[in-house]
């Protein structure tokens, strides 16, 4: 209980210091989950991007990378884009140390594809039902934070049409800023392609550290905003058998690199609107 009393006490010291807008979204066991955001007004035409971490509770470094960027972060990025974050998405995992507040309640899933079987977990519902108010926080780019506990190998997910874009490779060459080396040859769950096929389980296959998530629709937070049309949606896996300083780091230079790309596409895009309309 120690670990989630200082996280959020953290969280309330930085934000009141940065003047940042603080929302309960919901509670579980008593449980806060907030939404925080760096400007009050959503009156305006700048890009806008939501950050999520801490879905799963024993994934310590997102919440923690969160953290850190909100800490400090570069005021003249928060004059160029409307960012949110929800910073800990499952307070009751990350204080018990598990992955789900409750066995087989998936945090991460049921958002879309009911046809899956998938229910959502009482985090999910509590941001299920804020997903009108999440919905234009994220209108120009997603990102969520997650660790692979049992790697040493590091790998993105973008739902991508094609091979992978700019901010895949951009995240990619990040995450290699840290970590010696990507995953390759293997599932998210560690199968090999001989495994794959003996297994009746979904899975997908991570090549060179990415996974084209449009060929496995799983329900997540993130296909529920890819079919909402979202255009810029990623999704970092550090590893988790290096230590939580590391890993914090390179969660903060994701969320950097993430920022900086997504405002590099979106103007790249406004030139494509503009040329095609003259």
């Amino acid at each position: 209980m120690a670990n989630l009393r200082n996280y959020n006490k953290e969280l309330f010291n930085i934000c009141s210091t940065k003047r940042f807008w603080m929302c309960i979204l919901g509670e579980v066991e008593d449980q806060q989950i907030w939404l925080i955001r760096t400007r009050a007004n959503i009156e305006h035409d700048d890009p806008r991007l939501l950050i999520c971490s801490g879905f799963h509770g024993e994934e310590k470094a997102g919440p923690y990378a969160a953290l850190k960027w909100l800490s400090n972060c570069d005021t003249s990025i928060l004059r160029k884009v409307d960012l949110s974050f929800i910073p800990l998405v499952n307070p009751v995992g990350f204080k018990k140390g598990t992955r789900y507040s409750t066995p087989g309640e998936k945090s991460n899933q049921g958002f879309c594809h009911p046809e899956k079987g998938e229910k959502r977990s009482r985090e999910g519902e509590i941001i299920y039902s804020n997903i009108d108010l999440l919905m234009p926080l994220a209108k120009d780019g997603y990102l969520s934070l997650h660790e692979d506990i049992l790697l040493k190998e590091y790998y993105v997910y973008t739902f991508e049409k094609r091979s992978r874009d700019m901010i895949a490779r951009g995240l990619l060459k990040t995450l290699s800023n840290h970590f010696p080396k990507s995953l390759t040859g293997l599932t998210t769950a560690g199968m090999s392609a001989e495994q794959i096929e003996a297994s009746n389980e979904p899975s997908v296959m991570v090549t060179n550290g990415w996974v084209n998530h449009n060929k496995l629709h799983d329900g997540s937070l993130e296909d529920f905003f890819y079919h909402a049309n979202v255009p810029r949606i990623a999704v970092s896996e550090t590893p988790g058998l290096y230590t939580l300083k590391r890993r914090v780091n390179a969660g903060y230079d994701v969320i950097e690199k993430f920022i900086e790309l997504s405002l590099r596409s979106i103007k790249r895009t406004k030139r494509k609107i503009e040329s095609n309309g003259r």
